[in-house]
Protein backbone atom coordinates (compact mmCIF):
# COMPACT_ATOMS: atom_id res chain seq x y z
CA UNK A 1 0.00 0.00 0.00
CA UNK A 2 2.86 2.36 0.83
CA UNK A 3 4.59 1.58 -2.45
CA UNK A 4 1.39 2.29 -4.36
CA UNK A 5 1.00 5.69 -2.66
CA UNK A 6 4.62 6.61 -3.39
CA UNK A 7 4.19 5.66 -7.01
CA UNK A 8 1.12 7.87 -7.30
CA UNK A 9 3.00 10.82 -5.79
CA UNK A 10 5.94 10.37 -8.16
CA UNK A 11 3.58 10.12 -11.13
CA UNK A 12 1.75 13.28 -10.07
CA UNK A 13 4.99 15.21 -9.70
CA UNK A 14 6.17 14.06 -13.12
CA UNK A 15 2.88 15.12 -14.71
CA UNK A 16 3.03 18.55 -13.02
CA UNK A 17 6.61 19.06 -14.23
CA UNK A 18 5.61 18.17 -17.78
CA UNK A 19 2.66 20.56 -17.69
CA UNK A 20 4.87 23.34 -16.32
CA UNK A 21 7.37 22.79 -19.12
CA UNK A 22 4.56 23.13 -21.65
CA UNK A 23 2.97 26.17 -20.05
CA UNK A 24 6.27 27.95 -19.29
CA UNK A 25 8.85 27.11 -21.97
CA UNK A 26 12.48 27.96 -21.32
CA UNK A 27 13.28 31.56 -22.23
CA UNK A 28 15.56 32.19 -25.19
CA UNK A 29 18.94 33.89 -24.84
CA UNK A 30 18.59 37.68 -24.99
CA UNK A 31 20.44 39.31 -27.90
CA UNK A 32 23.53 41.08 -26.56
CA UNK A 33 24.32 44.73 -27.27
CA UNK A 34 26.08 45.19 -30.61
CA UNK A 35 28.52 47.99 -31.44
CA UNK A 36 29.05 48.91 -35.10
CA UNK A 37 32.07 51.05 -36.03
CA UNK A 38 32.03 52.86 -39.35
CA UNK A 39 32.31 56.30 -40.93
CA UNK A 40 29.76 58.99 -41.69
CA UNK A 41 29.02 62.54 -42.73
CA UNK A 42 27.23 65.04 -40.50
CA UNK A 43 25.71 68.33 -41.62
CA UNK A 44 23.80 70.88 -39.59
CA UNK A 45 23.62 74.12 -37.68
CA UNK A 46 24.83 74.35 -34.09
CA UNK A 47 24.04 77.00 -31.48
CA UNK A 48 24.77 77.34 -27.78
CA UNK A 49 21.77 76.12 -25.74
CA UNK A 50 19.36 78.89 -24.78
CA UNK A 51 19.51 77.87 -21.11
CA UNK A 52 22.88 78.69 -19.49
CA UNK A 53 24.87 79.17 -22.72
CA UNK A 54 28.29 79.06 -21.08
CA UNK A 55 31.56 77.51 -22.08
CA UNK A 56 32.64 74.48 -20.12
CA UNK A 57 35.65 74.19 -17.82
CA UNK A 58 37.71 72.10 -20.22
CA UNK A 59 40.65 73.92 -21.78
CA UNK A 60 42.30 73.28 -25.12
CA UNK A 61 45.79 74.84 -25.22
CA UNK A 62 46.93 75.58 -28.77
CA UNK A 63 50.47 76.49 -29.74
CA UNK A 64 50.77 79.68 -31.82
CA UNK A 65 53.57 81.91 -33.03
CA UNK A 66 54.65 85.14 -31.31
CA UNK A 67 51.95 87.08 -33.19
CA UNK A 68 49.26 84.74 -31.97
CA UNK A 69 48.74 83.02 -35.32
CA UNK A 70 47.88 79.37 -35.82
CA UNK A 71 48.54 77.47 -39.03
CA UNK A 72 46.77 74.21 -39.67
CA UNK A 73 48.88 71.31 -40.88
CA UNK A 74 49.62 71.65 -44.60
CA UNK A 75 48.37 75.23 -44.90
CA UNK A 76 50.20 78.53 -45.43
CA UNK A 77 47.39 80.85 -44.31
CA UNK A 78 46.63 81.18 -40.60
CA UNK A 79 43.26 79.81 -39.52
CA UNK A 80 43.39 81.86 -36.30
CA UNK A 81 44.88 85.20 -35.27
CA UNK A 82 44.50 86.28 -31.64
CA UNK A 83 42.35 89.44 -31.60
CA UNK A 84 44.11 90.67 -28.47
CA UNK A 85 47.88 90.35 -27.84
CA UNK A 86 47.13 89.73 -24.14
CA UNK A 87 45.63 86.39 -25.11
CA UNK A 88 49.09 85.12 -26.16
CA UNK A 89 51.11 83.60 -23.35
CA UNK A 90 54.61 82.11 -23.17
CA UNK A 91 55.36 78.63 -21.90
CA UNK A 92 58.45 77.69 -19.84
CA UNK A 93 60.12 76.31 -22.94
CA UNK A 94 59.78 79.65 -24.79
CA UNK A 95 56.88 78.64 -27.05
CA UNK A 96 53.65 80.64 -27.27
CA UNK A 97 50.09 79.45 -26.75
CA UNK A 98 46.47 80.54 -26.44
CA UNK A 99 43.94 78.80 -24.20
CA UNK A 100 40.40 78.03 -25.36
CA UNK A 101 37.35 76.79 -23.48
CA UNK A 102 35.17 74.00 -24.78
CA UNK A 103 31.75 74.95 -26.18
CA UNK A 104 28.61 72.89 -25.49
CA UNK A 105 26.26 73.19 -28.48
CA UNK A 106 23.03 71.73 -29.83
CA UNK A 107 22.12 70.97 -33.42
CA UNK A 108 18.90 72.75 -34.41
CA UNK A 109 19.17 71.15 -37.87
CA UNK A 110 21.06 68.00 -38.69
CA UNK A 111 21.51 65.04 -40.98
CA UNK A 112 23.67 61.95 -40.81
CA UNK A 113 24.62 59.59 -43.61
CA UNK A 114 26.67 56.41 -43.27
CA UNK A 115 27.21 53.14 -45.15
CA UNK A 116 25.81 51.27 -42.14
CA UNK A 117 22.64 53.36 -41.72
CA UNK A 118 19.63 53.46 -44.03
CA UNK A 119 15.90 54.09 -44.19
CA UNK A 120 15.96 56.56 -41.30
CA UNK A 121 17.10 59.84 -39.84
CA UNK A 122 18.36 61.58 -36.72
CA UNK A 123 15.67 61.87 -34.08
CA UNK A 124 14.65 65.30 -32.81
CA UNK A 125 13.45 66.23 -29.35
CA UNK A 126 13.28 69.19 -26.99
CA UNK A 127 16.26 68.54 -24.72
CA UNK A 128 19.77 69.44 -23.74
CA UNK A 129 19.01 72.83 -22.08
CA UNK A 130 17.41 74.11 -25.26
CA UNK A 131 13.73 74.98 -25.45
CA UNK A 132 13.47 77.24 -28.52
CA UNK A 133 13.19 74.34 -31.02
CA UNK A 134 13.78 70.59 -31.27
CA UNK A 135 17.36 69.34 -31.12
CA UNK A 136 18.73 66.75 -33.58
CA UNK A 137 22.02 66.19 -31.77
CA UNK A 138 24.20 67.72 -29.11
CA UNK A 139 27.90 67.77 -28.32
CA UNK A 140 30.94 69.73 -27.25
CA UNK A 141 33.45 71.53 -29.43
CA UNK A 142 36.87 70.98 -27.87
CA UNK A 143 39.89 69.51 -29.64
CA UNK A 144 37.27 67.87 -31.89
CA UNK A 145 33.53 68.20 -32.26
CA UNK A 146 31.81 65.09 -30.93
CA UNK A 147 28.20 64.58 -32.05
CA UNK A 148 25.78 62.64 -29.83
CA UNK A 149 22.22 61.66 -30.71
CA UNK A 150 19.89 58.86 -31.74
CA UNK A 151 18.99 57.49 -35.15
CA UNK A 152 15.85 55.57 -36.02
CA UNK A 153 16.01 53.31 -39.05
CA UNK A 154 18.04 50.32 -40.18
CA UNK A 155 21.59 49.52 -39.07
CA UNK A 156 23.72 46.92 -40.85
CA UNK A 157 26.62 45.18 -39.16
CA UNK A 158 29.28 44.79 -41.90
CA UNK A 159 31.06 42.13 -39.85
CA UNK A 160 28.10 39.72 -39.99
CA UNK A 161 25.77 41.15 -42.61
CA UNK A 162 22.95 41.21 -40.06
CA UNK A 163 20.46 44.08 -40.12
CA UNK A 164 18.64 45.67 -37.19
CA UNK A 165 15.62 47.94 -37.20
CA UNK A 166 14.96 50.33 -34.33
CA UNK A 167 16.47 53.32 -32.55
CA UNK A 168 20.22 53.40 -32.03
CA UNK A 169 22.59 55.60 -30.04
CA UNK A 170 25.14 57.29 -32.30
CA UNK A 171 28.47 58.98 -31.56
CA UNK A 172 30.38 60.77 -34.30
CA UNK A 173 33.85 62.20 -33.69
CA UNK A 174 34.89 64.90 -36.15
CA UNK A 175 38.43 65.77 -37.23
CA UNK A 176 40.82 67.46 -34.81
CA UNK A 177 41.23 71.20 -35.22
CA UNK A 178 44.84 70.66 -36.38
CA UNK A 179 43.99 68.08 -39.07
CA UNK A 180 44.16 69.04 -42.72
CA UNK A 181 40.35 68.62 -42.93
CA UNK A 182 39.78 70.25 -39.54
CA UNK A 183 38.02 73.14 -41.25
CA UNK A 184 35.04 70.92 -42.06
CA UNK A 185 34.19 70.82 -38.35
CA UNK A 186 33.15 73.57 -35.95
CA UNK A 187 36.20 74.49 -33.86
CA UNK A 188 37.17 76.68 -30.93
CA UNK A 189 38.52 79.13 -33.52
CA UNK A 190 35.03 79.54 -35.01
CA UNK A 191 33.45 80.25 -31.63
CA UNK A 192 36.33 82.44 -30.40
CA UNK A 193 36.33 80.80 -26.97
CA UNK A 194 39.84 82.07 -26.09
CA UNK A 195 40.59 83.48 -22.62
CA UNK A 196 43.37 84.58 -20.27
CA UNK A 197 42.57 84.79 -16.59
CA UNK A 198 46.13 86.02 -15.90
CA UNK A 199 45.74 89.14 -18.03
CA UNK A 200 44.94 92.52 -16.53
CA UNK A 201 42.11 92.98 -16.91
CA UNK A 202 41.07 89.35 -17.25
CA UNK A 203 39.95 88.18 -20.65
CA UNK A 204 36.98 85.92 -19.90
CA UNK A 205 35.63 83.17 -22.20
CA UNK A 206 32.33 84.66 -23.36
CA UNK A 207 30.15 83.27 -26.16
CA UNK A 208 30.31 85.68 -29.10
CA UNK A 209 29.03 83.47 -31.93
CA UNK A 210 25.29 82.81 -32.11
CA UNK A 211 25.36 79.88 -34.58
CA UNK A 212 27.59 78.00 -36.97
CA UNK A 213 26.58 75.93 -40.03
CA UNK A 214 28.75 73.16 -41.44
CA UNK A 215 28.40 70.69 -44.31
CA UNK A 216 29.58 67.08 -44.63
CA UNK A 217 31.83 66.89 -41.61
CA UNK A 218 33.51 63.45 -41.70
CA UNK A 219 33.12 61.53 -38.48
CA UNK A 220 34.34 58.30 -36.97
CA UNK A 221 30.96 56.77 -36.26
CA UNK A 222 29.90 54.37 -33.55
CA UNK A 223 26.39 52.91 -33.67
CA UNK A 224 25.11 51.04 -30.62
CA UNK A 225 22.39 48.44 -31.12
CA UNK A 226 20.53 47.99 -27.81
CA UNK A 227 20.50 44.59 -26.16
CA UNK A 228 17.40 42.52 -26.82
CA UNK A 229 17.01 43.75 -30.40
CA UNK A 230 17.19 40.77 -32.72
CA UNK A 231 18.37 41.02 -36.33
CA UNK A 232 15.64 41.18 -38.96
CA UNK A 233 17.65 39.09 -41.39
CA UNK A 234 19.39 35.91 -40.23
CA UNK A 235 22.99 35.28 -41.03
CA UNK A 236 23.30 33.58 -44.44
CA UNK A 237 24.40 30.00 -43.81
CA UNK A 238 27.32 28.60 -45.70
CA UNK A 239 26.34 26.75 -48.90
CA UNK A 240 26.80 23.02 -48.30
CA UNK A 241 29.06 21.14 -50.65
CA UNK A 242 27.14 19.16 -53.27
CA UNK A 243 27.66 15.48 -52.57
CA UNK A 244 29.33 13.45 -55.27
CA UNK A 245 26.88 11.10 -56.98
CA UNK A 246 28.35 7.61 -57.00
CA UNK A 247 28.84 5.97 -60.37
CA UNK A 248 26.04 3.58 -61.28
CA UNK A 249 27.42 0.06 -61.07
CA UNK A 250 27.61 -1.85 -64.36
CA UNK A 251 24.82 -4.37 -64.75
CA UNK A 252 26.36 -7.83 -65.09
CA UNK A 253 25.87 -9.64 -68.38
CA UNK A 254 22.99 -12.13 -68.36
CA UNK A 255 24.18 -15.71 -68.34
CA UNK A 256 23.50 -17.66 -71.52
CA UNK A 257 21.41 -20.71 -70.96
CA UNK A 258 23.19 -23.61 -72.61
CA UNK A 259 21.36 -25.68 -75.21
CA UNK A 260 20.30 -29.11 -74.20
CA UNK A 261 22.98 -31.60 -75.21
CA UNK A 262 22.18 -33.69 -78.31
CA UNK A 263 21.83 -37.32 -77.53
CA UNK A 264 23.86 -39.52 -79.86
CA UNK A 265 21.79 -41.84 -82.11
CA UNK A 266 21.40 -45.34 -80.98
CA UNK A 267 23.49 -47.77 -83.00
CA UNK A 268 21.22 -50.25 -84.89
CA UNK A 269 21.26 -53.84 -83.92
CA UNK A 270 22.78 -55.94 -86.69
CA UNK A 271 20.96 -59.12 -87.60
CA UNK A 272 22.68 -62.34 -87.15
CA UNK A 273 23.73 -63.64 -90.55
CA UNK A 274 23.61 -67.29 -91.28
CA UNK A 275 26.90 -68.91 -91.83
CA UNK A 276 27.23 -69.44 -95.58
CA UNK A 277 28.42 -72.56 -96.95
CA UNK A 278 31.03 -70.74 -98.80
CA UNK A 279 34.38 -70.30 -97.29
CA UNK A 280 34.25 -68.09 -94.30
CA UNK A 281 34.47 -64.47 -95.06
CA UNK A 282 35.12 -61.89 -92.41
CA UNK A 283 31.98 -60.08 -91.58
CA UNK A 284 32.15 -56.38 -92.26
CA UNK A 285 30.31 -54.36 -89.81
CA UNK A 286 29.50 -50.71 -90.87
CA UNK A 287 28.86 -48.82 -87.75
CA UNK A 288 26.86 -45.57 -88.12
CA UNK A 289 28.92 -42.41 -87.74
CA UNK A 290 28.47 -41.01 -84.24
CA UNK A 291 27.75 -37.29 -84.26
CA UNK A 292 29.84 -35.38 -81.69
CA UNK A 293 27.70 -33.71 -79.09
CA UNK A 294 27.79 -29.86 -79.31
CA UNK A 295 28.23 -28.02 -76.00
CA UNK A 296 27.81 -24.31 -75.37
CA UNK A 297 30.14 -23.08 -72.67
CA UNK A 298 28.63 -20.98 -69.90
CA UNK A 299 29.99 -17.47 -69.92
CA UNK A 300 30.99 -16.41 -66.42
CA UNK A 301 29.01 -13.52 -65.00
CA UNK A 302 31.10 -10.33 -64.97
CA UNK A 303 31.62 -8.88 -61.55
CA UNK A 304 30.09 -5.37 -61.14
CA UNK A 305 32.58 -2.51 -61.10
CA UNK A 306 33.38 -1.01 -57.72
CA UNK A 307 31.40 2.09 -56.96
CA UNK A 308 33.28 5.41 -57.31
CA UNK A 309 34.27 6.80 -53.93
CA UNK A 310 32.88 10.37 -53.21
CA UNK A 311 35.36 12.68 -53.06
CA UNK A 312 54.05 71.97 -40.52
CA UNK A 313 53.42 74.16 -37.61
CA UNK A 314 50.93 73.05 -35.16
CA UNK A 315 50.46 71.62 -31.71
CA UNK A 316 53.17 69.24 -30.66
CA UNK A 317 50.87 67.49 -28.28
CA UNK A 318 47.25 67.38 -27.32
CA UNK A 319 46.83 69.21 -24.02
CA UNK A 320 43.61 69.07 -22.07
CA UNK A 321 43.45 71.15 -18.92
CA UNK A 322 40.58 71.23 -16.47
CA UNK A 323 40.09 74.16 -14.12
Amino acid sequence: MVNTTQNLIVASLASATALAAIAFPMSQTVQAQVTINSSGLVSGTVVPPDINPNFNRGTTRIEVDAQGRYFRVGTTNPVYIAPDPNLVRMADDGTFFVDFRGIPVVGIAGTLTSPVLSDGQLDSAVCCNHRAEPVFFNGTIQDEFVVLGTYTGTATDPATGEQYQGTFDIRGQGPRYSDRDGGTSPTVFDFQSHYNFAATPQLLPTPTVDSFTFQDMPVQLRVTVPSGLSPVTPTTPATPTTPVTPTTPVTPTTSVTPSAPVSPPTSPTLPTLPTPSLPAIAAVVSASEITATDYVLLQESRQPQAEAQPSNFGPRSRVMLWQ
